[in-house]
């Protein structure tokens, strides 16, 4: 799939806001909360390096 680098970050804003709506629960045992904006910034990195390993292998005709 090929995104536009606009449409893929949105796409990601979109998945980090539902991950971090349906993934609200009780702090347990003291661990600090990760905001939506970090979980965003994990999306992308995360995304970036699996796109990048996919380059890697992809055959280009």
């Amino acid at each position: 799939m090929f995104y536009t680098l606009e449409y893929g970050y949105e796409w990601l804003r979109v998945l980090a806001v539902n991950f971090a709506s349906t993934h609200r629960t009780e702090n347990p045992r003291g661990f600090s909360e990760v905001g939506e904006n970090k979980q965003l910034l994990i999306a992308i990195v995360v995304t970036s390096f699996f796109n990048n390993i996919n380059n890697l292998f992809q055959v280009h005709n």
